[in-house]
């Protein structure tokens, strides 16, 4: 299929001559944050031993010839999980205002040092863009074909309209300068995000495609309506057009929404001025009495509310525990009455913003004033409840309508896509579908990436709470410019579950 006979707005990644053989890694929803209201992403001892097995996988099958790509498909720097946020009384959707960029800045330093330093020299780094540096340059000591592709997420976007932290991004996270991105790829960037190919520091690309492996690969977001926005010519019902979203500049999707306003306003600052409130009015009285376990039981579940999907389950969570200890001493009713206040201090203050209001999805327009008046009744199981009808609909609107998925659309299939790959919903799984056309290629894919994160999950009936970490990589193979159907081609999933005392501690 020809440049001029690819469906409207489809960018393909380039072709770089004498490349007989290209392999792609994938990993997605990092989520780096400042671990100012949590650490959510695996530890060192995780990411040295991926990226170890990594190296050893790959030595043995690069070759001179050989181009390889390692896509980091979206929400690998998490700059809306902090509580610089409450500090600064900044919200992540308020650009105007002056403490924004000033915010985002602080945030991506503080990832810089949480996340890209050896952790031999600076134990409290996770050494994810450390080991993924050195990972770097060793594969380009088999090979000078090696890319690294970070696609934007939703957590990320904000790289998208700061471009002091987008160079933040590409030099200290990533390890690049502007000379090792080459025009090719900056021309890619280029036509895909309808930008200018001479920026120093391009914009995060939206999707990966590529039919040589047979793979189209994008973060997901664009069909959460709670994550994209409509704009004057598209909503979410018309899908997937990057035709028009070019000739937007993707505002749908680096525009804030309403997933942001639910992250930043709703979670991060309830954290962030819960834990601070806790810390200077609960804890100097239980320290004059012998204080019981209650008030670190909750510091707990404030420091890892963070790692549930959706977030109003994660504040469910903590209304629900508070409850249980209202009514041992007068400490644990200190300690609940400060939740429940701030809580509810929290849910106004995010519901008087006309953003809240502006980006919300039409079921979520009626749904929240009926929150926000019943939140008056001070009756702390029904704001769980309504917590948890919330969570609920955010998962109902993360529903999978494979058919829709670009890989899969009719006029894409024939450009020779079998694989789509996303993350987003940190559910890591993969479906098997059927087309009839184009007639040979009748088998086709989908893989959802998860996420590599810490993660907090529900024991067997219900019968307490567990945390782990919960990782996945896929890995595609494919001979350029091949169409036998013994060409070598394949993908492999590899999944990693850990556990260890760090994540048991309590």
């Amino acid at each position: 299929m020809t440049e001029t006979q690819l469906p409207p707005g489809l960018v393909l990644w380039p072709d770089d001559g004498g490349i007989r053989q290209r392999i792609a890694v994938l990993i997605s929803d990092i989520h780096c944050t400042d671990c100012s209201v949590g650490n959510q992403t695996a530890n060192d001892t995780d990411w040295k031993q991926y990226f170890s097995e990594l190296g050893e996988m790959l030595d043995d099958t690069i070759t001179d010839t050989s181009e390889v790509l390692l896509i980091l498909n979206g929400d690998v720097v998490d700059l809306l999980r902090s509580g610089k946020w409450a500090a600064a009384d900044v919200y992540p959707w308020q650009r105007d205002n002056p403490g924004f960029e000033t915010t985002i800045l602080s945030i991506m330093h503080d990832i810089v040092e949480r996340h890209a330093r050896d952790p031999l020299e600076h134990p409290d780094s996770t050494g994810f863009f450390h080991y993924l540096q050195k990972t770097l340059k060793y594969l380009r000591s088999k090979t000078q074909r090696v890319t690294l592709v970070p696609i934007v997420g939703n957590h990320d976007k904000e790289l998208q309209v700061v471009p002091v932290a987008r160079e933040i991004y590409y030099r200290q996270c990533l390890g690049l300068a502007p000379d090792d991105l080459s025009a090719a790829y900056r021309s890619w960037v280029a036509a895909l995000m309808g930008g200018n190919a001479d920026e120093p520091w391009p914009l995060l690309p939206f999707y990966f495609a590529d039919p040589s492996l047979r793979l189209f690969a994008t973060h997901g977001q664009w069909r959460d309506n709670n994550n994209c926005r409509a704009t004057p010519r598209w909503k979410i019902c018309r899908g997937w057009q990057p035709h028009v979203w070019q000739q937007e500049q993707y505002r749908a999707f680096s525009d804030p929404c309403f997933g942001d306003t639910v992250a930043s306003g709703l979670l991060s600052n309830y954290i962030w001025n819960t834990t601070q409130a806790i810390r200077r009015e609960v804890i100097p009285r239980a320290l004059k009495r012998a204080p019981g376990d209650g008030i670190n039981h909750i510091l707990n579940v404030l420091g890892e509310m963070d790692l549930y999907r959706p977030a109003a389950s994660a504040v469910a969570r903590l209304l629900e525990e508070a409850r249980k200890l209202d009514s041992r001493d007068e400490d644990t009713r200190l300690l609940f009455k400060t939740v429940v206040d701030h809580y509810r201090k929290s849910l106004h203050s995010w519901l008087d913003h006309k953003e809240t209001y502006r980006a919300a999805p039409l079921l979520f327009k009626f749904l929240l004033p009926i929150v926000s008046l019943l939140s008056y009744l001070h009756w702390t199981w029904l704001d769980t409840g309504l917590m948890r009808l919330m969570a609920w609909i955010s998962d109902q609107q993360r529903n999978t309508h494979y058919a829709r998925l670009p890989a899969f659309l009719a006029d894409y299939r024939p450009v020779g896509f079998r694989l789509h790959a996303e993350g987003h919903t940190h559910d890591a799984m993969e479906i098997d579908l059927r087309y009839g056309s184009p007639p040979m290629r009748r088998n086709y894919t989908y893989i959802n990436l998860g996420a590599w994160r810490n993660r907090i999950v529900q024991k067997f009936e219900k019968q307490g709470y567990r945390r782990r970490c919960i990782g996945r990589a896929l890995i595609v193979q494919g001979n350029v410019n091949s169409e036998a159907q013994d060409c070598g081609y394949g993908f492999t999933l590899r999944d990693i579950t850990s556990w260890g005392d760090r994540l048991d501690r309590w």
